[in-house]
């Protein structure tokens, strides 16, 4: 039966209480290509890890030809032969002290094969015993670089993933996706030796928390899935097997049918969002679907969106007095979160485009990539616990800081910035992608060349605009932390540079070099304002700004609200 908000906030702090390690309360997604807006596979998945000053960098591991007697290895004793030659990949990873390997988390590779890993998840503890893990085994901290370096095709990748966990036991109970232009699939290691992978629909959308999720299905199908020696034995043979429509439903086998709602409402606001039709109110005691038709095509703002969800417009809102243990996808305790668009009809170098938010998705800003850069930014490599500057993850990091000590006052100012800047980005990346295909049907080096730069370049104007946001915004928290009793604050608004928002909104803007006056002109529209005053007209009607426009080093900065209102 549904259970009040109060009993799942109790339930949900002990949780949270419990978690501290990475994966433990991340959120996976999916959207297969018939479901997308623009044709692209999508798998996603945010990171969490407490405390949440926790630096990621960001490199491209390198092509090695011919050098065999070289291995992969983990700090829990886990070691893997690596093959002679291995392909180059993107990855991220923890910073070298963070002490408990390098987690790569994301990783796409020059074959065009992407793998985003893991979301952990637990059986319930019969299973735990019968296929218990393996202290030496594979962990999160190697698996997604462990498949990225040796698989030419997602399927490849599935199977040598599988041979790992075959050859040297899992240490873990892990979810991953792994996808190519071709195909999209995700495996369950369900114990030390058990698993299950299944080849995800092109036409449905998944978004899941932290619990196995593959529901009904054919052992005879080995087109579509792949299933471990003994694993249907070993459901049997603890009595835990729950069949439905004469199918297996393993997440309900190996789960004994248990579920956390920390991580069963993250399922669920994805079907309240994606596919309202399909459910109602969050009930505790229902086993969402992995898999369901959204009830329009899904946008890459939408998955931007469901990174940033918090439960706002249900009972559950994590920032409405009373649930503050609940357990939402956007939490302040995210080191990164990652965005991967597959392009069926990009190079295959490059087929994959990779959004990245460094310190949390809420409160910061998706940066793309294609996936045949050769090098990463200097400021994606700096590596440090603690605040330095020239930092990709601490840039955006202080603005997750500031924002986090009260949404209700500066959450939907930095989200507003960052969105337009994501709009523009998104024309940018789309335009490059006609570039991208031109250059490498030339010469493939041309292409790494052109797409290494593009996301330098991407990196260097965010990291700036991150500087001017943050100043603002810190300017804001400071004369609120100030007031004196009684004294209504602040709620935060952002101003953004003029030229470059009202030209992406279709405008053309002209300045008068006599009397500094700006106009804005877009068919019968035109739009007039003078930095330092707060009054614009429009078609002959005054209008009142959020701010006075003001120029700095000669770029005219404008509020937010002007630009959204263009």
């Amino acid at each position: 039966m549904k259970q009040a908000a109060k009993v799942l906030t109790t339930a949900l702090a002990a949780a949270v209480a419990l978690s501290n390690v990475s994966a433990m309360a991340c959120t996976g997604l999916y959207v297969g290509k018939q479901a997308s807006a623009d044709g692209t596979t999508i798998i996603a998945r945010s990171e969490d890890i407490s405390p949440s000053d926790y630096e990621k960098l960001h490199l491209v591991v390198p092509h090695v030809d011919n050098q065999p007697g070289r291995v992969l290895e983990d700090i829990n004793g886990f070691q893997m032969p690596l093959p002679a030659t291995t392909y180059q990949y993107t990855m991220m990873s923890d910073y070298a002290d963070a002490g408990d390997g390098i987690y790569p988390a994301v990783c796409s590779n020059e074959m065009g094969v992407s793998v985003t890993g893991t979301v952990s998840a637990s059986p319930c503890e019969q299973w735990e015993e019968a296929d218990p893990y393996v202290d030496d085994g594979l962990r999160e901290a190697v698996l997604p670089a462990a498949v990225a370096c040796c698989s030419a095709t997602a399927r490849e990748g599935v199977e040598n993933l599988l041979e790992l966990v075959d050859t040297y036991g899992s240490a873990e109970g892990n979810i991953v996706m792994i996808a190519d232009q071709e195909e999209a699939w995700i495996v369950e290691i369900y114990g030390g030796h058990q698993y299950a992978a299944m080849k995800m629909p092109e036409d449905a959308v998944a978004v899941f928390g932290n619990q196995f999720m593959i529901g009904c299905v054919d052992p005879e199908d080995t087109e579509n899935y792949i299933f471990s020696d003994g694993l249907f034995t070993t459901i049997d043979t603890l009595g835990l097997a729950v069949m439905e429509d004469g199918q297996y439903n393993l997440a309900k086998s190996v789960t004994d049918g248990s579920r956390s709602d920390s991580s069963n409402m993250r399922t669920w606001i994805g079907h309240k969002v994606l596919a309202p039709s399909s459910v109602g109110d969050y009930n505790t005691d229902t086993f969402y679907e992995l898999f369901y038709t959204p009830d329009e095509k899904v946008t890459l703002d939408d998955v931007m969106a469901i990174y940033r969800n918090r439960y706002e417009g249900t009972e559950y809102d994590a920032d409405q007095e009373g649930n503050e243990g609940v357990r939402a996808i956007a939490v302040s305790t995210t080191p990164e979160t990652h965005i991967i668009q597959i392009h069926d009809d990009y190079p295959t170098q490059s087929a994959a485009v990779t959004w990245l938010a460094a310190g949390g998705a809420e409160h910061s800003v998706f940066l793309p990539e294609f996936s045949g850069i050769t090098d990463t930014a200097d400021a994606w490599k700096t590596d440090s616990a603690t605040y330095v500057e020239n930092s990709v993850y601490w840039a955006f990091k202080k603005i997750c800081g500031l924002a986090d000590t009260d949404r209700t006052l500066y959450s939907q100012g930095v989200e507003d910035y960052w969105t337009l800047q994501e709009a523009m980005m998104q024309a940018e990346m789309e335009a490059a992608g006609e570039t991208v295909k031109a250059l490498y049907a030339q010469d493939e080096a041309q292409g790494d060349a052109y797409v290494t730069a593009l996301a330098q370049q991407m990196v260097e104007e965010q990291m700036a605009n991150a500087d001017h946001l943050y100043a603002e915004l810190l300017t804001t928290v400071t004369h609120n932390s100030g007031l004196s009793s009684g004294k209504t604050p602040t709620t935060f608004e952002a101003t953004t540079a003029l030229r470059a928002a009202a030209e992406f909104k279709g405008y053309t803007v002209t300045w008068d070099a006599a009397t500094g006056g700006i106009t804005l002109t877009k068919g019968t529209d035109t739009l007039s304002l003078q930095p330092g005053n707060s009054s614009a007209v429009k078609n002959g009607t005054e209008l009142t700004l959020a701010s006075a426009p003001y120029t700095v080093d000669g770029v005219t900065y404008v509020p937010m609200s002007f630009i959204q209102s263009l």
